[in-house]
């Protein structure tokens, strides 16, 4: 009924953390070239009351990406000289992918509503500010957190 988790194999959990990293980069950069080509595509008719709402809640789901990642960045610990790399991401893999989730999902949020608006500026500012997000929080940076 309550079955422990299955636990990491510590030696290749910063792989993991790499790998994870890596996809989630990638599936921005994906949904942003699909939703440009949809952009091209297809045209979604709103109320110029509703694109301009709209518009906000974008920049908003962006601002609040920014603040909940850094936020949330800053909890996790860096590792030290001396502590075992694959110890300190098997403690800290669930913090990391949280932190590239936020980063993610506030752009993901602003690249639909920009193909919804039809504002390509949101769009590209919604992956840049997502993989902006997911560059300072790179594995590598996160294992030394200055």
């Amino acid at each position: 009924m309550n079955e422990q988790p299955p636990v990491l194999n510590r030696e290749k959990v910063d792989t993991l953390a790499r790998i994870i990293h890596g996809a989630v980069a990638g599936g921005l950069v994906i949904a942003f070239a699909v939703f440009l080509y949809l952009r091209s595509q297809l045209a979604i008719e709103l109320p110029q009351a509703g694109v301009q709402g709209l518009r906000l809640v974008g920049y908003v789901m962006l601002g609040t990406a920014i603040l909940v990642a850094q936020m949330l960045r800053g909890r996790i610990k860096p590792a030290g000289q001396a502590v075992d790399i694959s110890g300190w991401w098997t403690k800290n893999l669930p913090r990391a992918v949280i932190v590239w989730a936020v980063a993610e999902g506030g752009s993901l949020g602003a690249i639909v509503v920009g193909w919804v608006i039809g504002d390509t500026t949101l769009l590209a500012v919604g992956v840049a500010v997502g993989l902006a997000l997911l560059f300072v929080s790179r594995p590598s940076r996160l294992e030394r957190i200055i």
